[in-house]
């Protein structure tokens, strides 16, 4: 159809053909000229510096700041080759010659390629073209914590006073961090302080989060940026300080005196302690404990009560956490024992005068007769009266009723006499030996 256009027309029109050819093939060679001819391009890269193997390494030096600078290096070469190659291929390295000892250092810069692909140019133009590096030792040092927790406060009617903050964070231990880092910095450090952020008024023991800042001999900060403190996984140096309350209490000591004899009951300063009283500081639930479990520091028993027992020294075991204020560390208890006389006496044990208690109906018993040495103490005037006559003996078969031939242990009482007891010893269970024969 006239005027209508034809692809089978276009394709058998030679001129166009031709014209679309020359087109082309100019295109191609455009190209394939480009990707051969030289070309340039900036490569960035990030340094890795050390000075490991070198005189300056081999002598203890390494790099704490300047070790990794940003650097651009300018290639030529084809522009296929190029285009291709990336931060790894390009390798940065330093001239250390000039590294004299501790201190910071300016390091000329050179690069080298890296990778597999070797068919371009570095140029001279590296920028930049030197960097600046600080070199020190290595050195590591343990220092002591301090809190520093101004600011807390508690509430003056509860009766509560603050109490010793407790730091806890890995690395820590019994308030002290290693630290590691360049020796000219970490030589200076004298203690750090852990300054609580967000201070606060408190009733109970508070964990607060708090930052560390080193200071040397005189007082004066420390810039640990280049250090580390070992263990410390807190990137920012942070730990946590508890901050516990104390309450103060007054324990007064007292005692117990188990089997006193009637006419002894009731005597005055017979036992004395000192102090009779201390003050304690610590938190609520300690004090509590420590109050109950210290206030009777005296437990003493006639039976076993000799006049050489004038005086007993008892330690208070303060527990972790509990502060005695005058710093108390033991309790003297004395006995006055002046007044009183001890006496021996031989006594024959019969059946006549022992008593048998708890005896199961099922059984009898008989005894040989027996000699046993009876301690007494007491007022010397009941002493000098007592004859063995006015003593007898109490054995109890409750815990022991088998057959034959049995050990028992007898109690002793004295008839007439109030202000006289019997010492036993010190073994348990109190009495003196006694042998009867169950049937």
């Amino acid at each position: 159809m006239k005027g209508k256009l034809s692809l089978n027309r276009l394709l058998h029109n030679k001129k166009l053909i031709l014209f679309f050819s020359i087109i082309s093939a100019v295109a191609i060679w455009a190209a394939v000229h480009t990707m051969n001819s030289a070309s340039e391009t900036i490569i960035s890269t990030t340094a890795n510096l050390s000075l490991d193997g070198t005189y300056a390494g081999n002598t203890g030096l390494r790099i704490f700041t300047g070790a990794n600078p940003k650097v651009n290096v300018k290639v030529t070469g084809s522009w296929f080759v190029i285009n291709k190659l990336g931060e790894q291929d390009i390798k940065v390295e330093g001239d250390y010659n000039d590294i004299k000892g501790v201190g910071e250092w300016p390091i000329r810069l050179t690069a080298s390629k890296n990778g597999t692909e070797t068919d371009y140019n570095i140029t001279p133009d590296i920028s930049p073209r030197t960097t600046s590096i600080f070199c020190d030792y290595s050195w590591s040092t343990i220092v002591p914590m301090e809190t520093d927790v101004t600011g807390i406060k508690v509430d003056e009617k509860t009766g509560l006073s603050l109490g010793r903050p407790v730091i806890h964070a890995p690395g820590v231990e019994n308030n002290t961090i290693s630290i590691e880092g360049p020796k000219s910095i970490v030589s200076q450090i004298s203690k750090v302080t852990a300054k609580v952020d967000k201070p606060g008024v408190i009733t109970e023991v508070t964990s607060f989060t708090a930052s560390l800042t080193a200071y040397d001999i005189d007082g004066n900060e420390v810039d640990t940026d280049l250090c580390v403190y070992v263990g410390l996984v807190d990137r920012d140096n942070k730990v946590n300080v508890a901050v516990p309350v104390n309450i103060k209490k007054t324990i007064r000591f007292n005692y117990t005196l188990d089997n006193t004899p009637d006419g002894l009951k009731g005597m005055k300063n017979f036992i004395t302690m000192s102090p009779s009283s201390i003050d304690i500081l610590g938190a609520p639930e300690q004090v509590d404990a420590f109050v109950q479990e210290i206030t009777t520091i005296a437990k003493f028993d006639y039976n076993q009560l000799s006049l050489n027992d004038k005086k007993k020294v008892i330690p208070l075991n303060i527990p972790e956490g509990i502060n005695v204020i005058d710093g108390t560390t033991e309790v003297t208890v004395s006995l006055n024992m002046s007044s009183f006389s001890s006496k021996s006496l031989d006594l024959t044990l019969t059946s006549g005068n022992t008593l048998v208690v708890n005896r199961p109906s099922d059984r009898s018993w008989s005894m040989s007769a027996q000699k046993i040495k009876v301690v007494l103490n007491g007022r010397k005037a009941s002493l000098d009266k007592i004859k063995a006559s006015d003593l007898s003996a109490v054995i109890d078969m409750k815990f022991d009723n088998t057959l034959g031939v049995r050990e028992f242990k007898s109690t002793i009482r004295i008839s007439g006499y109030d202000d006289v007891w019997v010492y036993y010893g010190k073994t348990e269970p109190v009495g003196y030996s006694a042998f009867l024969t169950v049937k």
